[in-house]
C-alpha cells in the first residue's frame, strides 16, 4: 500500500470520531449556555420582585441611593484594621475614587478609599496639593491652615489638620467652639504631588452621614463629596439586612449581589466556585470544556471585593432599561480557568427611577451538572478511542520520518566537501514511495559517478591522445618551411603553425590540474616564513609583470607569520592569483600583496585594479573550466580555459584552507583572500 493511502486511512480514523463528538458537545455546550441564561433570568426577577415586595428592603436600600451632585463614599469590608501611619499599603487592593480633579494654575485634587473593619471606620485620602500650609499654635482656629472638614452623623463636624508631618489633629466645632476628639484618629505624610491623610473612627459617628472636604488655605478652594452647604451624602458599604435576605434564594455555585443604581455592592452573598465534589466528579468533563471549548477571548471579571462596584455592560443595561424589559447577560472569565455569566435585574421603580440592582453571577461549571451519565460515558470512551488511534498514527508517523530523516542524511553526505560521491548511499527494500525513491536516488549517482570519473579523466585522455597527431602536424609544418612554397600557399601554413601553437598551450593547461593533484599527493609540509616567501615572490613578479605596478603590505603585530605548507605549493598558488590579477588589471594599474595574522589563521591576499566580478559568477569563480575573461584573438591568451582558480581550490583544500573573492566596495578592484590555518 502506498503512503498516500496509508497516510489517508490514518487520517480517516482518526478524525471522524473526535469531530463527530466535537460538533454534539459544541452543541449542547451552547443549548446549555442558553438553558443557564433562562434560568438565571428566572431567578433574578425572582429575587428583584422580593426585594421589591418588602418595604423594610426598599426603605434599606433606598437610603443608599445618593442625593445629587454628592459622590458617596463606599466603604469596603476589610480583612484587618490598617495601621494608621499615612501609608496606602494595606489599600492599595482596593478601589481609589476620585472626587475632585480640579486643573488650572493651582490644581487641587482629592481622592478616597474607605473600608469597615468592626466597629470603626477606616478613611485613606489622597490630596493633590502643590503648596501645603500647615498649622501653627499661635493661629486662632484650624481654618486658618490646610485642613480636612468632616461632616458627620447629627450634623457633628470635625476638623483634620497637622502642624507638620505626623499625627494629625481632630477638633471638633460644637456650640461655636473648637474641642478635642481623641476618638477621631489621624496620620498626615507629605507625597510627591501634596499630602496624604488616613484616619480612623467610631462606626456610630458616620453609619449615616459621612462628608469629607478638603480646604486648601492659600487659594480658599475647597473641594468634597458634596456641596459646602448641601447635605453630607450615606456612605454605602455591606447591609447585612440586605445578605440576609438574599441567603433564602442562595444555591451551590451562585453568587448575588444588590447594588446601588450606580453598581456600588450594597450586599454579597455565595461564590462561583465550584464545589470540591464537583470537580472531583466531573473534573474531567471540566478540563474537557475548557482546552476544547472553552472562549480564551473572554474578558476578565474582577473580584468585587476589591473593586466594590459592578461595572459591566449589563449593569448599565439594567440601568437604563424598563422593568419589564429583557435582561443582558454576559459571559467573562473568572480565575484561572474557570467561566461565570452575570446577570442584572433592576429592582422596582418610582417615578421612573429605579432603587437598585440584582446582580447574579453563575459558574459555568454548573452546565457539566445538567449533562447525563451517558454523555459521560460517550465522552469517556471517545477520548479513548482517540487517544489509542492518535497513538498509532504518532507511532506511524514517528517511523515514517525516521525513514525520510534517513534519506535525507544519506543525501547530504552523498557528495563530500570536495567534490566526490560516496558509493555507499543506502538502498532501501520498501515497496513503496520512499524505497522508490532511494533506489532512483543510488542509480542517479551511480550514473552521476560514473559521469564524474569520465570528467575528471578527460583532460588527462586528451592531452594524452593529441599529442601525437598534433606532434605529427608540427613536425610536417617546421619541414614545410624548408620548400620553396608560393606566397598565398605561405600564408596557409603560418595560419596551420598558429593553430598548432594555440592547440598546445591548451593541452599543457588541460594537463596542469593533474599535475597539480599529483604534485599535491606527494607534498611534503614544512614550517615556512611566508613573510619571506612573499617578499622574494613581489621582487620576480615586478620583473615579469613590467606593466603593472607591485605593493607589498605585510602585518606582523599580532604574531609570527609562519604557518606548516609545502612551500612549491604556495608559491604556486600565488603564482596562480597573481597571473590572474595581471591579466585584469590595466596598464599602470597597481597590484597589492597582503599578509597578516587573524587569531590562528594566516591571511593572504590579492588586490587588483581592474573591473569588478560577475555577480552570478561569485559562486563560480573556482570551478574547473570556468572563465570570465572575454574571448580574444590574440594566440597567447588562448590558453585560459579557467583552471587557474581551480587549481588554486586544489592547494587551499590540501592545506585546508578557505579561499574567496570579491569586489571592493566602490567597484574599482578584485581582492581575493586565502586563509590558511597556522
Amino acid at each position: 500500500m502506498t503512503l498516500r493511502k496509508q497516510l489517508l486511512l490514518l487520517s480517516l480514523i482518526t478524525l471522524s470520531l473526535p469531530w463527530a463528538g466535537l460538533q454534539f458537545i459544541q452543541e449542547m455546550e451552547r443549548t446549555l449556555k442558553q438553558g443557564q441564561v433562562e434560568s438565571l433570568r428566572a431567578s433574578a426577577r425572582v429575587v428583584a420582585a422580593y426585594l421589591a415586595s418588602r418595604e423594610d428592603l426598599q426603605r434599606e436600600i433606598k437610603r443608599f441611593n445618593a442625593p445629587a451632585e454628592t459622590h458617596p463614599l463606599y466603604l469596603h469590608p476589610l480583612a484587618g484594621p490598617p495601621i494608621i501611619d499615612g501609608y496606602d499599603e494595606e489599600w492599595l487592593q482596593y478601589r481609589r475614587q476620585i472626587i475632585a480633579d480640579q486643573q488650572g494654575a493651582d490644581p487641587f485634587k482629592l481622592s478616597a478609599t474607605g473600608g469597615l473593619y468592626g466597629d470603626r471606620i477606616f478613611l485613606y485620602l489622597q490630596i493633590g496639593d502643590a503648596n501645603i500650609h500647615y498649622a501653627s499654635p499661635a493661629m486662632p482656629s484650624p481654618t486658618t491652615s490646610d485642613h480636612l472638614l468632616l461632616q458627620l452623623n447629627q450634623n457633628r463636624q470635625f476638623y483634620v489638620f497637622a502642624p507638620g508631618p505626623g499625627r494629625a489633629q481632630v477638633m471638633q466645632y460644637r456650640e461655636d467652639k473648637f474641642s478635642p476628639a481623641y476618638a477621631l484618629q489621624g496620620s498626615w505624610i507629605e507625597s510627591q504631588d501634596g499630602y496624604r491623610v488616613e484616619l480612623s473612627l467610631p462606626r456610630r459617628w458616620a453609619d449615616k452621614k459621612l462628608g469629607i472636604r478638603v480646604h486648601n488655605f492659600q487659594t480658599g478652594l475647597s473641594v468634597g463629596n458634596h456641596l459646602a452647604f448641601a447635605p453630607a451624602p450615606q456612605p454605602l458599604f455591606h447591609t447585612a439586612q440586605v445578605k440576609k435576605a438574599l441567603a433564602i434564594f442562595q444555591q451551590p455555585g451562585l453568587r448575588m449581589a444588590v447594588s446601588s443604581p450606580e453598581g456600588e455592592i450594597l450586599a454579597l452573598d455565595g461564590s462561583v466556585e465550584t464545589p470540591s465534589d464537583h470537580e472531583q466528579q466531573h473534573g474531567f468533563i471540566h478540563w474537557f470544556y475548557q482546552t476544547v471549548i472553552g472562549d480564551d477571548n473572554l474578558p476578565n471579571l474582577d473580584s468585587p471585593l476589591s473593586s466594590g462596584r459592578f461595572e459591566t455592560p449589563e449593569i448599565a443595561a439594567a440601568r437604563s432599561a424598563n422593568v419589564s424589559g429583557r435582561e443582558l447577560a454576559g459571559w467573562y472569565r473568572y480565575g484561572d480557568d474557570n467561566s461565570v455569566v452575570r446577570l442584572a435585574q433592576a429592582i422596582g421603580a418610582e417615578h421612573g427611577k429605579i432603587l437598585g440592582l440584582v446582580v447574579l453571577d453563575q459558574s459555568a461549571d454548573s452546565l457539566v451538572s445538567m449533562t447525563s451519565s451517558a454523555f459521560y460515558r460517550m465522552l469517556f470512551y471517545s477520548l479513548i478511542t482517540t487517544s489509542f488511534t492518535g497513538l498509532v498514527f504518532l507511532a506511524y508517523a514517528t517511523w515514517l520520518s525516521w525513514r525520510i530523516r534517513k534519506l535525507s542524511r544519506a543525501t547530504a553526505a552523498a557528495v563530500t566537501d570536495t567534490g566526490k560521491i560516496a558509493d555507499n548511499f543506502p538502498v532501501l527494500s520498501n515497496r513503496d514511495e520512499l524505497g522508490d525513491l532511494s533506489r532512483n536516488y543510488a542509480h542517479l549517482l551511480s550514473r552521476l559517478r560514473e559521469y564524474t570519473n569520465y570528467l575528471r579523466t578527460l583532460s588527462s585522455k586528451l592531452s594524452h591522445e593529441l599529442r601525437t597527431p598534433l606532434a605529427i602536424v608540427q613536425s610536417s609544418l617546421d619541414n614545410l618551411e624548408h620548400e620553396q612554397l608560393n606566397p598565398q600557399a605561405g600564408v596557409y601554413a603560418e595560419r596551420a603553425k598558429l593553430g598548432t601553437s594555440r592547440l598546445s598551450n591548451i593541452l599543457n593547461a588541460m594537463s596542469a590540474a593533474s599535475r597539480v593533484e599529483q604534485a599535491i599527493s606527494g607534498a611534503e609540509m614544512e614550517k615556512i616564513p611566508c613573510d619571506e616567501l612573499l617578499q622574494n615572490l613581489k621582487a620576480a613578479y615586478e620583473d615579469v609583470y613590467g606593466h603593472v605596478k607591485f605593493k607589498l603590505r605585510i602585518r606582523d603585530d599580532e604574531g609570527k607569520l609562519q604557518c606548516m605548507a609545502s612551500g612549491e605549493l604556495l608559491v604556486q598558488m600565488l603564482d596562480k592569483l597573481v597571473d590572474n590579477a595581471a591579466d585584469f588589471c590595466h596598464s599602470g594599474g597597481v597590484i597589492e600583496l597582503g599578509l597578516y595574522r587573524h587569531e590562528r589563521h594566516l591571511v593572504f591576499t590579492v588586490f587588483n585594479q581592474g573591473p569588478p566580478l560577475p555577480k552570478h559568477m561569485h559562486g563560480q569563480l573556482f570551478d574547473s573550466m570556468v572563465s570570465v575573461r572575454e574571448k580574444s584573438n590574440d594566440a597567447n591568451d588562448s590558453h585560459h580555459l579557467g583552471l587557474g582558480l581551480y587549481i588554486v581550490r586544489l592547494i587551499v583544500d590540501f592545506h585546508r584552507g578557505e579561499v574567496q573573492g570579491y569586489n571592493i566596495a566602490d567597484n574599482s578592484g578584485v581582492i581575493f583572500e586565502v586563509r590558511l590555518p597556522v
